[in-house]
C-alpha cells in the first residue's frame, strides 16, 4: 500500500477515512437544536416562494488562466462521475500534490450517499479515465480516436442520467414541434432541425435493459445533432426562446427552457472530454497513473423530530439563549403565522425523504482542513480548490464560508435543503474534533437564522430555484469538423464497437 493509503491493485481500494468505530452521536436535545431552525427557514422559503430571487449565474471561464482551467477541470470530472440524478451520485474531487513528484497529483472523492462498494467502482472508472487520457496522443489534430475513446468511456459509466436525457429531449422536442406554426418562417426553420432529433428510434424505458450498442449509436447521432444545431439559426431561436421563458421570480415550465436545458445537459458530456485533452496539453504529467483514492458517504440519519408538534413559537423561542434577543425573536413568531407556518412546518419533519447526509464537498473538506486551518501546500499546485459535479447548496456554502480556511468551492446555486448535517465525529478523533463540530454547527446556525429573519423583514424568498447543474456551464467551442465517435452499427455487437472506438471497454 501505498503512503497515501491507496492500494496499487483498482480493484482492493480502500476508503482513506476508513474506521470500525460508530460516530459519536449527538444529543438529541443537540439534534433538535439544529434541525428547527432550518426546518423553520424551509418552511418559510416555500411560503414566499412567489417573491424569489433569480440565482447569480455561474462566471465564465477563462481557459488561458492555468488555475480557472484546473479548477473547471476538477469540475469537469466530478461531473462524469456523477451518473444518476436525484442527488445521490453528487461528487467532488480535491488534487492534492503527490509526496513523491510534485508535478502529479493524488486526487481524492467523495460521493454524496454510495457504499464503499460503489465508491470502489467510480474509482476503477476514474483510473481508467486517466490512463485514456494519458493515452492520447500530443496535438489536437491527432487527437480524434483519443476523443472517441474518452467519450465512449464516460458515457457508458453515465449511461442511467445520459438515458434520461436521451428520452427527455425527444418528448420536449416533441412538445416544441407542436408550438410550431408553419406560416412562421423561423418556426418552420427550428421544426425542421426537431424532426431529425425524432427520426431515430427512441429508446426504452428501461436503461438497463436497452442494447449498449443501440444506446451508444443514439448517443452518438444525437451529439451530432444536436452540435450542428447548437450552431445554426434555428439553435440560436431556441436559445433565444429559453431565455425568454425564464422570467424571474417564477420556476419557468415552458418547452424551449427545458429543450434548451437538456440539449446542454447532452452537450456538457463531450466538452467535458475535451477539457480533459486541454488539461493534459497543460499539465502532461497529471494524468500519469496519479492515485485515486476515497472517503465514505456518510450514513443517513435518522429523522431528527419529536413527538410532539413543532410550531413556530416554541422553535423561535429556542434559536437563542440571549435573554435580550427571546422577546424580539418571540415578537417574529407571531408574525411568521401569517405564512401557516406551523402547517408547514410539521409537513416537513413528517417527510419521508427527510434523512440528513454530509455533501461531499463538506467531506472532503472536513477530512482535510481543520476549522481556520489555512494550509495551500495541501493541495495540487497550492490551488485550494475544491470541485463539485453541481454547484453548492446554501448549507455548503455556508458551510466553506465559516469554516474560514479559504478554500475555493463552485459558486452556489442558493437552493436550499433542509435534509444536510454536519460531518460525522469518530472516538478516534478526541475531544477536539467534537470542539471543532460544535464550531461548526454553531457558526452555520448562526448564518440560518440571520436568513430567517431576513425573510420575514423582506418578505422574499433569498433564491429561487434553479437547475444545479450544467445548463450554462464552461464550454470549450466543439467545431463543427470535430467528431465524436461512439458508433456502432445494429449488427454490431459490444466488442466490435470497442474495437472500432480503440479497444475502449470499462475493464481495459
Amino acid at each position: 500500500m501505498s503512503q497515501s493509503g491507496i492500494t496499487d491493485s483498482p480493484s482492493a481500494s480502500l476508503p482513506l477515512d476508513m474506521t470500525t468505530e460508530d460516530p459519536v452521536p449527538s444529543a438529541p436535545k443537540a439534534v433538535y437544536r439544529f434541525f428547527e431552525p432550518i426546518i423553520l427557514f424551509t418552511a418559510l422559503i416555500e411560503a414566499v416562494k412567489h417573491t424569489a430571487k433569480p440565482p447569480t449565474p455561474e462566471p465564465n471561464i477563462d481557459i488561458t488562466d492555468p488555475k480557472q482551467l484546473f479548477c473547471a477541470v476538477n469540475n469537469k470530472l466530478c461531473h462524469v462521475c456523477d451518473y444518476e440524478r436525484g442527488g445521490r451520485t453528487v461528487t467532488s474531487f480535491v488534487a492534492l500534490p503527490d509526496k513523491r513528484d510534485p508535478s502529479k497529483a493524488q486526487f481524492v472523492f467523495a460521493v454524496n450517499r454510495q457504499t464503499d462498494g460503489q465508491l470502489q467502482d467510480t474509482a476503477i472508472y476514474v483510473r481508467a479515465l486517466f490512463r485514456k487520457i494519458n493515452q492520447a496522443p500530443q496535438g489536437e489534430k491527432n487527437q480524434h480516436e483519443a476523443r472517441g475513446a474518452l467519450l465512449y468511456h464516460i458515457l457508458r459509466f453515465n449511461r442511467p442520467r445520459v438515458s434520461f436525457y436521451l428520452r427527455n429531449l425527444r418528448s420536449q422536442a416533441e412538445m416544441c414541434l407542436g408550438r410550431c406554426q408553419s406560416a412562421n418562417p423561423e418556426d418552420s426553420l427550428i421544426a425542421e432541425e426537431l424532426k431529425k432529433i425524432l427520426v431515430s428510434p427512441p429508446l426504452g424505458s428501461d436503461p438497463l435493459r436497452d442494447r449498449e450498442v443501440d444506446y451508444m449509436h443514439k448517443c452518438e447521432t444525437t451529439i451530432q445533432l444536436l452540435i450542428q444545431l447548437e450552431k445554426s439559426t434555428a439553435g440560436a431561436a431556441i436559445k433565444s426562446r429559453a431565455l425568454e421563458d425564464r422570467i424571474p421570480g417564477f420556476t419557468s415550465m415552458e418547452c424551449w427552457s427545458l429543450l434548451f436545458h437538456t440539449m446542454n445537459r447532452i452537450l456538457a458530456y463531450p466538452q467535458s472530454a475535451k477539457f480533459f485533452l486541454r488539461a493534459k496539453r497543460v499539465w502532461p504529467s497529471l494524468f500519469e497513473n496519479p492515485d485515486v483514492g476515497f472517503l465514505s458517504s456518510s450514513r443517513p440519519m435518522e429523522k431528527p423530530a419529536r413527538q410532539k408538534i413543532q410550531k413556530a413559537d416554541g422553535i423561535v423561542g429556542r434559536m437563542t439563549s440571549n435573554p435580550e434577543d427571546i422577546e424580539l425573536y418571540r415578537n417574529f413568531a407571531e408574525s411568521l403565522q401569517a405564512f401557516d407556518l406551523d402547517a408547514r412546518i410539521h409537513t416537513e419533519f413528517k417527510k419521508k425523504t427527510f434523512k440528513p447526509i454530509a455533501h461531499a464537498e463538506v467531506i472532503l473538506l472536513n477530512w482535510l482542513l481543520k476549522p481556520e486551518e489555512v494550509a495551500p501546500e495541501k493541495f495540487f499546485n497550492g490551488w485550494a480548490y475544491i470541485g463539485s459535479s453541481k454547484r453548492t447548496c446554501k448549507l455548503c456554502d455556508y458551510y466553506f464560508q465559516e469554516h474560514r480556511s479559504n478554500v475555493e468551492h463552485r459558486i452556489s446555486h442558493g437552493n436550499f435543503y433542509p435534509s444536510w448535517r454536519i460531518p460525522d465525529v469518530f472516538p478516534h478523533q478526541g475531544k477536539e474534533a467534537k470542539q471543532q463540530r460544535q464550531l461548526m454547527i454553531n457558526r452555520v446556525l448562526d448564518r440560518v437564522r440571520q436568513d430567517t429573519f431576513n425573510i420575514v423583514e423582506e418578505k422574499a424568498s433569498p433564491i429561487i430555484k434553479r437547475a444545479d447543474s450544467n445548463t450554462f456551464s464552461a464550454r470549450l467551442t466543439i467545431s463543427t469538423e470535430e467528431k465524436w465517435h461512439v458508433r456502432g452499427s445494429e449488427a454490431d455487437d459490444v466488442d466490435d464497437i470497442a474495437s472500432k472506438m480503440g479497444g475502449v471497454s470499462l475493464s481495459s
